[in-house]
């Protein structure tokens, strides 16, 4: 069940994450949010995260997305890169994470050693078949550390959605295709890249051949 919120919670994340949803969920903004499980769409199509660099990319490139959507909705947003936090909302910060398969575990932290990590952010979690669903350390949500990373299981998002609705953005997000002839990278589209905004004379014609 959801802790009361009291002076130590998580009230302006909360508070603020009704206002996104009631956006979102507006009809108002279709069109805005079509355009956004569009563009999703594409990225997990074209950068299929069974490639472990296109997870990073991946990542990165969601929460520029769902930055750019919150924008056009009228929010103030800032795209932050930082360790423990990926935007700013109306000053105030989330951590934003990603399922593309809708079960298994989602890594809140990355660990070294028998470090031991204690997850404080509060969080977007993005899962296939679902939505984006709002969770913070005050829901009283089971982690679990593994040898290398602080985890919660899907499912336990799940468990605590199945009672409080609310914290749930219903949005299209896809799932990362099964079936594929060829798995686009990072690395190669800007190795290209490169080369072409310095007009290469020599090597990019090698480049499709690697």
């Amino acid at each position: 069940m959801v802790e009361k919120i009291n002076k130590n919670s998580f009230e302006k994340s909360r508070c603020l994450f009704k206002k996104i949803k009631e956006k979102i969920e507006n009809e108002k903004y279709k069109p805005n949010v079509l355009e956004f499980e569009k563009a999703v769409q594409k990225l997990i199509e074209e950068y299929n995260t069974a490639n472990w660099e296109n997870r990073f990319v991946v990542g990165g490139a969601l929460e520029i997305l769902f930055c750019a959507l919150l924008k056009s909705l009228g929010f103030q947003c800032k795209w932050l890169k930082e360790a423990r936090y990926d935007i700013k909302v109306n000053g105030v910060k989330f951590s934003l994470k990603s399922n593309f398969i809708g079960s298994g575990d989602i890594r809140l932290i990355n660990i070294l050693g028998k470090e031991k990590a204690s997850w404080e952010e509060p969080t977007l979690f993005f899962i296939s078949g679902v939505g984006i669903y709002y969770a913070d350390p005050r829901m009283n949500l089971k982690t679990k550390h593994t040898s290398d990373a602080l985890v919660i299981e899907v499912k336990e998002l799940k468990k605590l959605l199945n009672i409080h609705k609310e914290w749930l953005i219903q949005i299209s997000i896809p799932r990362k295709p099964k079936n594929f002839k060829e798995i686009k990278t990072a690395s190669f589209d800007v190795a290209r890249s490169i080369l072409e905004e310095i007009n290469s004379q020599y090597l990019r014609k090698y480049i499709s051949t690697i």
